[in-house]
């Protein structure tokens, strides 16, 4: 259905064609060719169509303005609209309740805001006046044809009300079955996005393979679909063309040629020309029919949203009857709170929790994990309301108050803090978006973050990367504390804020937290008992109630009391501190205040630098010496140590600092292979040939196209007998007629025929090379290592939009076009010739407009092109802005940042719809001549996009290769003589000259400052990145000779901030594994293993309980658990955990513990942690300081020798 598109270049100069020729064919048939001679009959031509001709000419030119207008104008308006309908949509997102926003992917929210709004768009710029236009065009028309010959009239007349019934009804269906189509479509969107979104657990669990399956698997079904949907499409439309519009108008036609002695033969010819335009509009009507459908389907979902009423947010402040609250005391009060959440009703989080908060009190809030600690802080900033009980701030019920006003006076640091895209400076600011700078560089000093800030080499401009990525969990997590101090908040909330720092920072950190909550409320949630010891009160939670209530003197003397229990259970072993005391030793040359001094081996020569930018990445190349904008999970640890430029030249009289090494791009360029900018058509042209699947469709949809045009020109030539017999009837006139009309239905059947047939294969092959392109674009991206997605050209939001948006690009082409231009070409090229054959003279004067055609195709597609290239960029940053938003929504509402990112969004857009007005107003000239200008130049850019992805190959690794060893290993690690920087950041080593040694079936840690290089180590281990220098071993192999995916079913993580996908526990516990490998008595004996079994037994959909999108409908303690789970399955022999259990309370730390020392016996287990009491039983401890060992050795030993390790523990009692 949707191929019928004969009607595409149709345009209302027929309607004047159509009366014109009525009068000229009237005017030259009432002269009797009998009566006159030769020169009479020239003498008449002249003085007949002169006249004639001076009409036509006049209603072409009124045409031609009318349509540019006509076109310019809804073009226009659709853009205008798309972009106000954009915004809108972006600005409501915004201000709805997180409830509402948890119950949807954010990939398919994001998907919308482009699918969407795009049909919209064809929706009102073609579709719509096209059916206008159309409904126009035949009401006129068939008036005329009254006019010219009433009865012949009614007999073409008589099926129309079944061409309009039957084509309403297969719309339905149509509608239907694409928005399957479109759910299907809306689900490939959002795997592929929160594939990219954790691609670092993706690689750590070698989930590439089961990825793409999943992904082409979904890629089957879609094309399944379609092509049902195609060939019934097809189907429908040859014999709706066939028997309901060309047998009918041959009856006609014969009927009215059988009279032709009774009537006007001129008359006759102009109702056969006005009938076959009938004809061809009434068939094309349907496709824009369905179209605009679609569009208002659409239109009506995106309007659902637009109207729909948040029960919380307030969408636009002055429309709400919520009461602006002056800044007040942060007097809290809790009243007999209940409480379930939307997506779990049946599951009560709190239950009847009553507790006040006096103005200036610090109140901590302690318990098991999924106990409800967080659950407070939700419903303190208002992200969700009790289901009973009241909740009030100086006395007044926050349901009273504005919620932005609210939370502008509540401080939020929260246990996983999210950074944006941008500068330390700029994310700082996002507390306070008035803040100057001097008030940002105190609240860094407040929150000990300026001495780390201070030694990047962009200092406060440095760009932290999506979410705060670039940076390590301890400094992220002091910017974010600043961020909440700079606001000068009534109320602050600490949830779990110092999780992430190691004993020293956390010291630090928690002095800071103390100083900047002194006069103000504050409310603190915290598993480590350490952190609270300062809090006017402790609240203990247990199963979404309180059971202790106190001061920390009276919890702890309460010794049958909760919070003693767990106050035992995290109490440092002091009477061995005390005996070492005794005993003291030389301590340690290495301390912590040493972290950030400098020497000067800490910078790098000019050939080390240049041998480090020849191996960095493209997108390093672009921004060194100005920005460091990159997105790296594993980078996030970077270590930094390279102290500001200013500093820099005053303490050192080396001539050794990198920044002032003179850079000559020309010389390094020689060294580097930028991928090819392929955006002309050999693209297109490159990709068609690399789709051998399609040859086969190909094969025969080309031919049969060609003969479907051949065949046009054949019922063309046949229409002109048809007027030969109008024109000049005779006594045969019947046997011509019946001769006539049976060639003329023969043909028309056959050329139905290969029309219906050619539709299909070229609607089959562009839907199947969409899907090819799509696929082969996944495993391209997904071979590749960690450093490709640190280039900011690989944001998630920006490969979303090349795999998904681009590829449709080309089908729209290729899929809706070709059947098109295919015919165009031969028809235009052989009835040109064939005219030349007949009459030269005449053809050249019809034909002189085909040159300037050309020539204006030419210069109209190459200006085109260059704007289609700046279009797609702004489209792709906008994609990537609206997928950080809607990652990151409960942080953009805590710190009421709605309308903030709402305007950067409308910054976006901005230059984008300038640019698209512009190429539209010069386009729509142009396309009057030639269609499709716009389309082929969006293939152009969109196949050199996808080419490049094509043609990239995986640089150090192939993720997705089965090459490599596949060794039995005993699990004895090694790195040796191991330098590190990271590809994004290549003057800076994060680890130095390394060497570490681990035995089989040993448990080592490795501990030290925030930053120190820690996780790196693991990030190796893993082969998520590859060495600068020196190498990594397993029994003496190489890692780069290991295949990736047997390391990683070897090596396996468990990290700080697990990452969790929106599918159920069950799935997430057997990630990665094969099916026939994670059955379910496994998956339950590991649930078992991390302490997570009777949790989710305890839920009413167990095991296939779906958790939300990055897991975010579990608490961060059972994310955690299930996160161990998942590596515990993979009966590993190397175990890394990084902070594996920072997130459980006492209780859970401890029986996972013990559950991880049973699974570490039969493997090698390596820890990085701050919480040193969670590693005294290893077999050997590294601190790292600066990537170097600064001390190495058993608890003990470590602790007789007073060195760094001991003033960490000292810290940590």
């Amino acid at each position: 259905m949707e191929k019928v598109k004969d009607f595409e270049s149709f345009d209302s100069s027929k309607i004047g064609f159509g009366l014109s020729n009525n009068n000229s064919f009237d005017s030259f048939n009432s002269t009797d060719f009998n009566s006159i001679r030769q020169s009479q009959i020239d003498k008449h031509f002249e003085n007949s169509a002169t006249p004639a001709f001076v009409m036509m000419l006049s209603l072409s030119v009124a045409t031609f303005i009318a349509a540019f207008f006509q076109r310019l104008a809804w073009e226009v308006s659709g853009i205008r609209q798309v972009f106000r309908v954009k915004k809108a949509y972006i600005r409501k997102l915004l201000h709805m309740d997180v409830a509402w926003l948890e119950s949807r992917h954010s990939g398919q929210v994001a998907s919308m805001l482009h699918d969407h709004a795009d049909s919209i768009y064809q929706g009102i710029a073609d579709h719509v006046p096209m059916v206008i236009f159309i409904c126009a065009y035949l009401l006129v028309t068939s008036s005329v044809c009254f006019y010219i010959q009433w009865d012949v009239t009614l007999v073409m007349f008589a099926a129309l009300p079944l061409l309009i019934g039957t084509r309403l009804i297969f719309s339905k269906w149509f509608c239907k079955t694409r928005d399957e189509e479109q759910k299907l479509l809306a689900k490939m969107t959002n795997l592929v996005q929160e594939t990219f979104s954790c691609i670092r657990t993706v690689i750590a669990f070698a989930a590439q393979k089961q990825t793409v399956n999943k992904y082409e698997r979904l890629t089957i079904e879609l094309n399944r679909m379609t092509e049902q949907r195609l060939t019934a499409s097809s189907i429908y439309d040859a014999l709706a063309q066939v028997l309901l519009t060309e047998f009918i108008f041959t009856a006609a036609l014969c009927y009215g040629m059988w009279r032709v002695n009774d009537a006007n033969p001129g008359r006759l010819a102009a109702l056969a020309i006005n009938m076959l335009y009938m004809c061809v509009t009434s068939i094309s009507i349907g496709f824009h029919m369905t179209g605009a459908s679609t569009a208002r389907q659409n239109a009506n979902e995106m309007n659902a949203i637009l109207i729909e009423t948040p029960n919380i947010e307030c969408y636009i402040n002055k429309h709400s009857e919520s009461m602006l609250a002056p800044r007040g005391h942060g007097a809290i009060e809790f009243k007999d709170i209940s409480f379930a959440y939307p997506s779990r009703p049946d599951i009560e989080v709190l239950k009847r929790v009553s507790f006040t908060v006096a103005t200036g009190e610090h109140v901590a809030i302690v318990g098991p994990s999924g106990s409800g600690k967080s659950t407070i802080t939700a419903l303190m900033l208002r992200f969700y309301d009790p289901t009973n009980g009241t909740i009030t701030l100086d006395s007044v019920n926050l349901k009273k108050l504005n919620p932005d006003n609210l939370r502008a006076q509540l401080g939020l640091v929260s246990q996983e803090p999210v950074l944006f895209d941008g500068t330390i400076s700029d994310n700082i600011r996002y507390g306070r978006l008035n803040a100057t700078q001097a008030e940002i560089n105190e609240a860094a000093r407040k929150a000990e973050a300026w001495q780390f800030i201070c030694a990047l080499p962009e200092g406060m401009k440095t760009r932290v990367g999506d979410r705060g990525l670039q940076l390590s969990g301890g400094q992220k997590q002091r910017v974010a504390i600043a961020r909440a101090v700079i606001r000068d908040p009534s109320v602050m909330i600490f949830d779990e804020a110092t999780s992430a720092l190691d004993t020293k920072h956390e010291v630090e950190v928690q002095r800071a937290i103390d100083a900047a909550s002194q006069g103000v409320t504050t409310i603190t949630i915290a598993h480590r008992l350490s952190t609270v010891r300062n809090a006017d009160r402790i609240i203990v939670l247990e199963s979404g109630q309180i059971v202790e209530e106190g001061s920390p003197e009276e919890l702890l003397n309460n010794k049958d009391g909760k919070f003693h229990r767990m106050y035992n259970d995290q109490k440092f072993d002091s009477l061995t501190v005390d005996k070492l005391a005794a005993n003291p030793r030389a301590r340690s040359k290495v301390s912590l205040a040493a972290h950030f001094s400098m020497t000067p081996s800490d910078f790098i020569d000019a050939e080390t630098y240049r041998r480090a930018w020849a191996r960095s990445s493209l997108g390093a190349h672009k921004r060194l010496g100005k920005s460091y904008s990159v997105l790296s999970i594993d980078r996030a640890k970077l270590a930094l140590p390279v102290m500001s430029k200013k500093r820099t030249r005053m303490d050192t009289p080396f001539k050794t600092n990198i920044m002032e090494v003179a850079m000559d791009d020309k010389d390094y360029d020689d060294h580097i292979s930028f991928p090819e900018k392929t955006t002309n058509f050999n693209a297109i042209w490159n990709l068609i040939k690399s789709y051998k699947d399609g040859y086969t469709q190909l094969s025969v949809a080309i031919p049969v196209t060609i003969l479907r045009g051949f065949f046009f020109l054949l019922v063309c030539f046949e229409l002109s007998s048809v007027l030969e017999i109008a024109l000049a009837p005779n006594e045969e006139t019947a046997q011509q007629v019946f001769i006539t009309a049976a060639v003329y239905t023969a043909l028309i059947i056959i050329k139905t025929m290969f029309e219906a047939v050619g539709r299909l294969f070229i609607a089959l092959y562009g839907h199947g090379f969409c899907g090819y392109l799509r696929n082969k674009m996944f495993r391209k991206i997904l071979r590749h290592g960690a450093a490709y997605f640190d280039e900011e050209a690989n944001t998630p939001g920006r490969l979303v939009h090349k795999l998904m948006s681009d590829t449709a690009t080309l089908n729209r082409i290729l899929g809706d076009k070709l059947d098109l231009l295919l015919p165009a070409v031969i028809c235009s090229t052989v009835s040109v010739t064939i005219a030349l054959l007949i009459n030269w003279k005449l053809a050249l004067i019809c034909s002189f407009q085909f040159p300037a055609f050309f020539i204006f195709r030419f210069v109209e597609l190459r200006e085109t092109s260059k704007r289609q290239r700046q279009m797609a960029d702004q489209e792709k940053k906008a994609a990537n802005l609206a997928t950080v938003v809607l990652s990151n929504m409960s942080t953009i509402k805590a710190y009421t940042l709605q309308e903030h990112f709402n305007n950067i969004f409308y910054k976006t857009l901005k230059p984008l719809q300038e640019v698209v007005l512009l190429t539209q107003f010069g386009a729509n000239f142009i396309s009057q001549l030639i269609a499709s200008v716009n389309d082929m130049s969006k293939a152009r850019v969109a196949s050199g996009n996808i080419l490049n992805i094509i043609k990239e190959t995986a640089v150090d690794m192939n993720n997705l290769s089965d090459e490599g060893l596949r060794p039995k290993t005993t699990a004895r690690l090694m790195l040796k003589n191991v330098e590190f920087r990271y590809p994004s950041r290549p003057l800076y080593p994060v680890l130095r000259n390394l060497t570490l040694k681990v035995r089989p079936g040993d448990s080592i840690a490795i501990v030290g400052p925030s930053g120190s290089g820690k996780s790196s180590i693991l990030a190796l281990f893993q082969r998520m990145y590859s060495t600068t220098k020196g190498e990594v071993l397993i029994d003496n192999y190489n890692v780069k000779q290991i295949n990736p995916a047997y390391l990683r079913r070897v090596v396996v993580s468990v990290g700080q901030e697990p990452t969790l996908f929106s599918f159920t526990i069950r799935e997430n516990i057997g990630y990665g594994l094969p099916e026939d490998e994670a059955t379910e008595e496994k998956i339950i004996e590991a649930a078992k293993i991390a302490n997570i079994h009777h949790f989710i037994l305890s839920l009413p959909q167990g095991y296939d309980t779906e958790v939300g999108e990055f897991g975010a409908q579990l608490s961060g303690g059972q994310r955690q658990r299930i996160a161990i789970a998942r590596a515990i399955i993979r009966e590993p022999r190397v175990l890394l955990l990084d902070e594996a259990t920072a997130a459980l309370d006492t209780a859970s730390e401890k029986a996972v513990q013990s559950a991880l020392e049973s699974v570490s016996k039969n493997c090698t287990c390596i820890y990085v942690a701050h919480r040193l009491s969670s590693i005294r039983s290893v077999n050997k401890i590294y601190v790292l300081v600066d990537g170097e060992i600064a001390e190495q050795g058993t608890h003990q030993e470590l602790m007789e020798e007073k060195g760094l390790y001991y003033e960490m523990n000292q810290s940590e009692i």
